[in-house]
């Protein structure tokens, strides 16, 4: 098997989308620094080891699950290595030109997106994996599916993933070396409690003016974004052992099996028990 194969592949007017199989048995190297938006989907396979690193939007270390998202806004640097199997993802690369319907026949480019690292959409997940098979397909209906596919995620990144509107005309006020320290000190600390009290201080600022700079890089609150990379990580245990759900909860900074049951329903619609068996069977393609 080659190490590096396109499964499907389709172009529209500022928008192209891939479907790749890549052995990453070796160390391996990814890097973006495009004039395009480029939103990456994790389908399938085993990564073992994942650092990756956006411009001004800091880092991560955790491998990431089936549905974990990495968007990478135009111009931004993307950085990565990793090591695992063969795995499968998806890229979907748009143009900042290419607009979308915002009312009666107004139509806005897709501009201003902000950057995502080890995200979970749930829509944009399953939604990127049916325009994979969809691109697969020849047949008139197909193309016509996916066209109008690749539409509705076009709006779904406009209306989910643009930099708020009072936050455009100012900087970031996060530097990218501070944006970098908070989230490598979240991510050795998920199993601990985390304050708000100690991320204004490790970024030198009071907590009125962390919350306001946070959610200008990151589009979300600190409690939010902690939320998210704890689901993150009790989804790759799920996936990737067999330990006990409540040893998993409390490695992941939960206080009970409940607790992660609850916050887990509430984010994805299923029990982690649902997950770990319903995932460990379905094939992505």
């Amino acid at each position: 098997m080659p190490p590096y194969a396109v499964l499907a592949q389709a172009h529209w007017p500022g928008v192209e989308f891939l479907v790749c199989r890549e052995d990453i048995r070796q160390r391996t190297l990814w890097a973006i620094d495009q004039p395009r938006h480029t939103v990456i989907v994790h389908l399938g396979g085993t990564m073992r080891e994942l650092d990756t690193e956006i411009d001004g939007a800091g880092a991560t270390h955790a491998p990431p699950s089936p549905g974990d998202i990495w968007l990478v806004p135009a111009t931004r640097r993307y950085a990565s290595q990793a090591r695992g199997q063969v795995i499968t993802y998806a890229e979907l690369r748009v143009s900042p030109l290419a607009d979308v319907e915002t009312g009666e026949q107004t139509r806005m480019p897709l501009e201003d997106l902000m950057p995502r690292l080890g995200h979970r959409d749930e829509f944009l997940h399953y939604s990127v994996a049916r325009l994979g098979r969809l691109s697969q397909q020849c047949d008139d209906l197909s193309v016509m599916m996916a066209d109008r596919l690749q539409r509705v995620l076009r709006q779904h990144l406009y209306d989910g993933y643009r930099l708020p509107v009072a936050a455009r005309p100012a900087p970031a006020s996060l530097s990218p070396q501070v944006a970098r320290r908070l989230c490598e000190y979240i991510e050795s600390a998920l199993d601990q409690r985390i304050t708000l009290a100690g991320l204004a201080t490790l970024a030198d600022m009071s907590v009125h003016q962390l919350l306001i700079a946070f959610r200008r890089n990151f589009g979300t609150t600190p409690a939010q974004y902690i939320l998210a990379q704890r689901l993150r990580r009790a989804r790759w245990h799920l996936l990737n052992g067999n330990a006990d759900i409540a040893d998993i909860a409390f490695d992941c900074g939960f206080a009970s099996h409940s607790h992660l049951s609850a916050a887990f329903k509430r984010d994805t619609g299923i029990t982690p028990r649902q997950f770990r068996e319903g995932l460990r069977m379905r094939a992505v393609f």
